[in-house]
């Protein structure tokens, strides 16, 4: 959406810019024993899914009050652009973006294109998100005002919020009453709160969430790139549950009830338990 580029730029001058975040360097932790937590552990099928049902309704991806929509997803074509960068950190920013979209297959643009996508690296994101909601109070209409709240209050070193179209569903019997199209999406990182964290890890943490379509108040998971801020214990890169999440996500039809589609996702994660 270029008008909504165009006001989010504007509005990233408005913060102050910090320094580039330190040169990305392997984390010297990522190979660490106490890193190992979920993916070797093993469970039954019945803990599997309980497991996974619990992720998805913290996620709020696929809202049970919303048990005839559909869930949240891109349709139209991702255009990463990150601020508040050197130029160089930027653009590594923007291509692991892009490598974590087209692996989740999600759609991707090449070239050019209208930036649809702002990852904003600020050094007070609690400011800013006040300053941004207090100019641009509008492009908050589609969130209600617990999530606003949310978005405002709650201290997090990542905050964020979307755009999304809604459309009938039609019909069908399989269809959802509402189709949700997500068409806009901006992540605020607050370097200051995000110390300790590699710029990877960051990058894969907001991809998620710029993919997903889930709720700020979201509870940190240690099986999930969620967990990365949770006394820096979390993992340091998307899992494979995070990976067969995603995957799920775009794969499995669009155009289905909120309820069939909890369940393909959660089918995705309860795969591959090891039982």
């Amino acid at each position: 959406m270029p008008l909504l580029s165009r006001l989010l730029l504007a509005a990233a001058l408005l913060a102050p810019a910090p320094a580039a975040l330190a040169q990305p360097a392997p984390d010297p932790t990522l190979r660490s024993p106490d890193d190992i937590v979920v993916e070797g552990e093993r469970l039954t099928r019945e803990e599997a899914k309980k497991r996974a049902n619990a992720f998805i309704r913290t996620l709020g991806v696929a809202p049970g009050i919303y048990a005839q929509d559909s869930v949240a997803r891109w349709r139209i074509k991702l255009c990463p652009r990150a601020l508040g960068l050197s130029d160089e950190h930027a653009a590594l920013v923007e291509g692991w973006f892009r490598d974590t979209a087209r692996s989740a297959r999600a759609p991707v643009a090449d070239g050019k294109c209208d930036t649809n996508v702002l990852l904003l690296f600020v050094d007070d994101g609690a400011k800013f998100i006040k300053l941004f909601k207090a100019r641009y109070p509008g492009q908050f209409a589609d969130m209600t005002g617990p999530d606003i709240r949310d978005l405002v209050e709650l201290e997090k070193p990542v905050r964020w919020w979307y755009s999304v179209r809604r459309t009938s569903g039609g019909i069908s019997l399989i269809g959802p009453q509402t189709l949700r199209s997500i068409e806009g999406a901006t992540i605020v990182i607050d370097v200051n709160d995000a110390e300790g964290a590699t710029l990877r890890a960051v990058t894969d943490y907001a991809a998620f969430v710029a993919l997903s379509g889930i709720r700020i108040r979201a509870d940190p998971q240690s099986q999930s790139i969620l967990g990365l801020f949770d006394d820096r214990q979390g993992r340091r890169e998307l899992t494979q549950w995070d990976k067969r999440f995603l995957t799920e996500l775009y794969a499995m039809p669009h155009e289905r009830k909120g309820r069939y589609q909890r369940g393909k996702l959660v089918g995705a994660l309860v795969k591959d338990t090891g039982e």
